[in-house]
């Protein structure tokens, strides 16, 4: 017995010192920037929805200036998170863009049509209007043909001219008549806005846009004026007009 006491006691100093190696590998791992983004979407929305939606602008803000230690101490003070944990969030939710939804937003989210299984009615909100009223685009008609005068030996044939039809309302390009000239005024950073229904996310990046404009923007498509929203986000950005509006759709 005597004789096997001292292999055993080496035997169990190399286990303890193999579990302690792992464990600080473990710890190693999940401290490092690849292991905080291994958790992919789903850590990314479970850091977001500890925001408030103020303190989800102002993260997400930092973020788009590139002040990512800003960024960090913002989460920490909102959050109360360590930091390694408040790096970690950060970091999920640069890489993998969440939009603010309270949880009354998440329960009256709409029923997407291919859900229903009914066909998409491509329907946009107006102002003044619901989301039913929808836009439609007839199609040009043909100009309709003309009958020839029969033609008889003593009638002199006279040649005539065909009218051509003008272009129809589809067929003329779409030029913001109303919208102003976009803004001049550029600022130092690029500003990002993000936002996301849960099934498409849409991205606008602009120096001429700032956290007031933005805002602005944002209180427009709230109380229903998604037109004069999307025109102002237009005016200052780089995007066309339908891009806007799909944006603005999506707030």
């Amino acid at each position: 017995m005597e004789n096997l006491l001292p292999p055993v006691i080496i035997l169990l100093c190399v286990v303890v010192i193999v579990v302690l190696m792992l464990r600080r590998g473990a710890r190693r791992s999940k401290s490092s920037p690849e292991g905080a983004l291994a958790g992919g979407p789903e850590a990314a929305a479970a850091a977001s929805s500890r925001l408030s939606e103020d303190q989800h602008r102002m993260v997400y803000s930092l973020i788009a200036q590139g002040l990512t230690v800003q960024a960090i101490a913002a989460y920490r003070q909102a959050t109360g998170a360590r930091l390694i944990e408040a790096r970690n969030a950060v970091l999920l939710m640069d890489r993998y863009p969440q939009s603010f939804s309270s949880p009354a937003a998440a329960q009256a989210e709409p029923v997407s049509d291919a859900e229903t299984g009914q066909p998409s009615t491509g329907s946009l909100t107006r102002p003044g209007g619901g989301p039913g009223e929808s836009t439609t685009t007839e199609p040009a008609k043909e100009p309709s043909e003309r009958t020839e005068p029969e033609i008889t030996p003593s009638t002199p044939v006279v040649p005539q001219q065909r009218e051509e039809a003008p272009p129809s309302s589809a067929q003329q390009p779409k030029v913001p008549a109303t919208f102003g000239e976009r803004s001049s005024t550029r600022y130092p950073y690029r500003y990002r806005a993000i936002v996301s229904n849960g099934r498409q996310t849409l991205e606008v990046a602009s120096n001429l846009l700032n956290d007031e404009i933005y805002g602005e923007i944002k209180a427009l498509a709230q109380i229903g004026d998604a037109e004069d929203a999307a025109q102002m986000l237009w005016r200052h950005s780089d995007i066309s007009i339908e891009e806007a509006r799909a944006f603005v759709e999506l707030l």
